[in-house]
């Protein structure tokens, strides 16, 4: 988006390194403008005001200008109302930063995955069960790339049935189970068994700890093959940290 005028939005801060001796180049996730960067001149200086603001987790108000890539922040004010997330959640939230910085190109929008962000750190500030908070975004993210579930129908387009069992195949869709869990992946199959009762309550906006357990491997799968190839540092952290608790 090349406009030379000051444009305005709401955004958190994901990921930001040293520019220059006193400035920072800070990568934004604004609700109208995706994934942004934006140079903060002076934000290193100990008196700046932007210093104080420019951290993670923390929902921003932001003005920016310029007509490249890389836009001038002007001016972000802390809108507070959130706490930072600690300990596990912690890295819980930084996994969520780097899936937006893998997945996310720039100035690309997505409102609505930018409000499931804010309500995720919400659920692991409140002490929501991590895994559950964790796969739902995942599987917001992989919606908002086009390689969401569609939790209605298989790939056949009939019903899912709850008293049904079914594995995922990428791009194609939920196949009924043998009952087996299935282990050809050559063709796409994950050979996680999901239960159709599960993506009934998952329609309906209803999440258990067993669903999101049961869809971990599923989701992992197709970050892996369409988000983070290389796979991602923040899951190996946190994943050391829940073996080693």
């Amino acid at each position: 988006m090349n406009n030379p005028r000051s444009n305005s939005d709401l955004a958190y801060v994901l990921h930001s390194v040293p520019y220059k001796e006193t400035s920072l180049i800070v990568e934004l996730f604004c609700k109208e403008h995706g994934r942004m960067p934006v140079v903060a001149k002076g934000a290193k200086r100990p008196h700046s005001g932007l210093r104080a603001v420019l951290v993670s987790f923390q929902p921003l108000s932001v003005r920016f200008t310029g007509k490249s890539d890389v836009k001038t922040l002007t001016q972000a004010e802390w809108m507070g109302g959130l706490m930072s997330p600690d300990g596990k959640a912690l890295f819980a939230a930084y996994y969520l930063n780097e899936l937006l910085m893998r997945g996310l190109g720039r100035e690309d929008n997505h409102p609505e995955l930018f409000d499931l962000y804010q309500q995720t750190l919400i659920g692991l500030v409140a002490g929501e069960d991590m895994n559950v908070c964790i796969r739902r975004f995942e599987v917001g993210l992989l919606q908002a790339l086009g390689y969401g579930f569609d939790w209605q129908f298989d790939a056949q387009g009939r019903d899912i049935e709850s008293d049904s069992a079914y594995v995922w195949q990428d791009q194609v869709g939920w196949t009924t189970s043998n009952g087996l869990n299935v282990g050809n992946l050559q063709n796409g199959l994950v050979e996680q068994m999901v239960q159709g009762h599960w993506m009934v309550e998952i329609q309906q906006g209803l999440w258990s700890k067993a669903a999101a357990s049961a869809l971990k491997p599923i989701t992992r799968r197709l970050l892996l093959a369409h988000v983070a190839p290389n796979g991602l540092m923040s899951r190996v952290w946190m994943e050391h940290l829940l073996r080693h608790d």
